[in-house]
């Protein structure tokens, strides 16, 4: 069976009360530079030349202050492998084993890179990840706004490439989108 081989630890994926606090800590304290923009909800900063290795998910209003502490507000963490060839070899492989797939394969906007998501034993969601969009001085890039409401911002593919049905927040896109 196949057996992933991932490069690096890629980028996670943070919940969080207050988005504009939370990313001008992360600039000002941390020393991130904000990549992109979803409307206000979320944030995409980098260290080095990926496109993001953190991003920041603003909470709904219905859950903002209910938090249980035991719970997590890691929406996914992410590993990167070499290309989509190996995307979808590991989606074969995660099929094959039966393993719940959250979402993908797909073509995220920001950051133009492919995934695939799946839980682990315990629910979290884990990512694999290839051809994230590299910064450099070389190859410099201006941060803009994505709209949340396109389905283009969550999968350039329209789903098309999708081996599992959209999650209920993805439906929502969809019947916003036409």
């Amino acid at each position: 069976m196949y057996q992933p081989k991932p490069t690096k630890l890629g980028h996670l994926v943070l919940k969080v009360q207050d988005i504009q606090r939370s990313v001008q800590f992360y600039q000002e304290v941390v020393g991130l530079t904000v990549s992109d923009w979803i409307d206000d909800r979320m944030v995409f900063l980098r260290a080095g030349q990926d496109h993001h290795d953190l991003a920041l998910l603003q909470l709904p209003a219905d859950q903002l202050g209910k938090q249980d502490p035991a719970q997590s507000r890691i929406e996914h963490f992410s590993y990167h492998v070499d290309s989509i060839e190996d995307i979808k070899q590991i989606t074969k492989m995660l099929l094959a084993r039966g393993i719940e797939i959250d979402r993908g394969i797909g073509r995220h906007g920001p950051g133009d890179n492919t995934f695939i998501v799946f839980k682990d034993p315990d629910g979290n969601n884990v990512e694999f990840y290839s051809d994230m969009l590299q910064i450099t001085e070389q190859a410099p890039y201006a941060a803009s706004v994505w709209p949340g409401t396109e389905m283009g911002t969550f999968d350039q593919w329209n789903l098309e490439s999708f081996v599992v049905e959209p999650p209920a927040r993805i439906k929502a896109i969809i019947k916003n989108d036409k």
